[in-house]
């Protein structure tokens, strides 16, 4: 059960880092430019791509967990 939560959770937390590294992007183009330019359809595209990415990540972290590969 733990290795399914750690699974979720990667995908969560990737998916919110994507949303923050966004976010600060956003922040340094509007210091740059003195305006920025929020497209919603880019940010949905990255926390789906992120969220996939966690769930590889977890689900990976929870298989070798899982099999008792050393070093998890």
């Amino acid at each position: 059960m733990i290795n399914v939560l750690f699974a979720l959770f990667s995908i969560l937390a990737g998916g919110i880092l994507a949303e923050i590294a966004y976010i600060f992007l956003i922040i340094i183009e509007y210091a740059m430019v003195g305006s920025f330019n929020f497209d919603l359809t880019s940010a949905w595209l990255y926390f789906k791509a992120a969220g996939v990415e966690g769930g590889i990540m977890g689900i990976g972290i929870s298989l070798f967990r899982y099999f008792g590969v050393k070093g998890f």
